[in-house]
């Protein structure tokens, strides 16, 4: 049997491939030109085929010995996350806070949320990844102290904090037909009108779809969002209407962009999650306190705008 590759070795390898010359190499690894040329022929040896083809005073890595460097490099970007992190740590003046959020109250609940907090807490570093935390678990690790979802969730490895429970409203374009008026909107309403859609996987567009579908309403979708904002940004530029959480909308009332409320409107829902088995930290539940607020703050808001 071959022996196993030990770190020595490892480092060799990288830096000949990295430098393309043994000379280089040996430099680089604070060793000579006759020691590193020996330990390349007991490498060679060592793992039972053939890694540098040499032409012309240089080291070309054949196939397999490139093969062999992207598994190598992949576990030294492991190394260099954690490194990474170590580093953000030493650096941080005092907590660490990571935050899972879907994009879209990154963009609404989040920015004021966090600005209370620091206002509370100058010295806290937060961490916002834009990723669902529904697709985290226990077997792949959590890395939130909180995490933001919109609907509900029931799951054993994660503590559910209700922050808020909303009605989707329609989003007009100014000068539209259907942006004056007043009263909610109805499914009829929107025949034959340019709607911009969100995604055809996304939850509430399947909610939405199936409401017009069994009224018998048919619309013109000219545009489909991955996003509820770039949803808002489509209705800004005049091309069509839109149904979207209150939360998204709220942010582009007035910019070109007429609120309605509508008849039949989804509920929304926003929660916080939080890994039971992971450390509680105290800025969490402070964030999570300050997300309630500005989640009843835009209760308020709509109820004044005859929005609910």
């Amino acid at each position: 049997m071959k022996p196993e590759l030990n770190l020595r070795q490892v480092d060799v390898f990288r830096a000949i491939v990295k430098f393309g010359t043994v000379t280089a190499a040996a430099a680089a690894l604070g060793s000579s030109q006759p020691t590193l040329t020996r330990e390349v022929l007991r490498l060679e040896a060592s793992v039972g085929f053939q890694l540098f083809e040499r032409r012309r005073q240089r080291l070309h890595p054949t196939a397999r010995a490139l093969k062999l460097y992207h598994a190598i490099e992949e576990a030294y970007s492991g190394l260099d996350k954690i490194n990474a992190s170590l580093h953000r740590m030493r650096a941080a003046s005092g907590e660490i806070l990571q935050v899972s959020t879907l994009p879209t109250f990154a963009q609404s609940l989040l920015p004021e949320a966090v600005a209370r907090l620091h206002r509370e807490a100058p010295g806290l570093t937060i961490e916002i990844d834009n990723g669902d935390p529904r697709n985290q678990s226990p077997i792949s690790g959590f890395n939130f102290d909180i995490g933001l979802i919109e609907g509900e969730y029931d799951d054993p490895t994660t503590e559910v904090i209700p922050l808020g429970l909303f009605r989707q409203v329609c989003l007009i374009p100014a000068g539209h037909p259907l942006a004056s008026g007043t009263g909610p909107l109805r499914l009829q309403d929107f025949e034959d009108q340019a709607f911009v859609s969100l995604g055809p996987k996304d939850p509430y567009r399947l909610i939405l779809d199936r409401l017009f579908d069994e009224a018998g309403v048919t619309r013109r979708l000219p545009v489909t969002m991955q996003s509820a904002n770039g949803a808002c940004e489509m209705v800004r530029s005049g091309i069509g209407v839109s149904i979207l959480n209150p939360l998204t909308a709220l942010g582009y009332l007035g910019d070109r962009v007429v609120l309605r409320a509508f008849a039949q409107a989804p509920g929304f829902v926003v929660s916080a999650l939080h890994p039971v088995d992971r450390p509680w930290v105290d800025t969490a539940g402070r964030l999570a306190g300050h997300l309630k607020a500005i989640c009843a703050e835009a209760q308020q808001r709509l109820q004044a705008l005859h929005l609910i």
